[in-house]
């Protein structure tokens, strides 16, 4: 067998770890790029759900805004039936008694009627 020098072994191992790290620096670079990728990716599903979101909540503000507008005039609607039902029992009342309880009624429900329509008339920008 020949005599091989050192330097050629040393140069060969040498050479066989540069392929190898070259290897890993390789499928460790695509690997990075793939990674990256998905970042990329979860960051615009994550803007989307974000856009998503404070759409929903402005929606969600509308909504209950709307709502209120409608609690307001349904108790608007209330409180005018319990008006015309007083002012209908009072010109049929038939003693004085019933007629006091009955303004007294009316009072009370006037300033409700008055208070509904001052707080109607707000939600809707009536008087600003």
């Amino acid at each position: 067998m020949k005599n091989i020098p050192i330097q050629t072994i040393l140069q060969s191992i040498a050479l066989l770890f540069l392929v190898i790290i070259g290897y890993f620096m390789f499928t460790a670079s695509s690997n990075w790029q793939v990674v990256t990728t998905e970042l990329e990716k979860a960051k615009e599903e994550l803007k989307f759900a974000t856009d998503s979101i404070l759409a929903t909540k402005v929606q969600l503000e509308k909504t209950k805004q709307e709502f209120q507008q409608m609690k307001v005039q349904k108790d608007f609607l209330i409180h005018t039936r319990d008006s015309l039902i007083l002012s209908f029992k009072r010109n049929n009342a038939k003693d004085w008694e019933d007629l006091q309880k009955i303004k007294d009624s009316i009072v009370l429900t006037n300033e409700k009627l008055d208070k509904d329509r001052l707080l109607l008339d707000g939600l809707f920008g009536l008087h600003q």
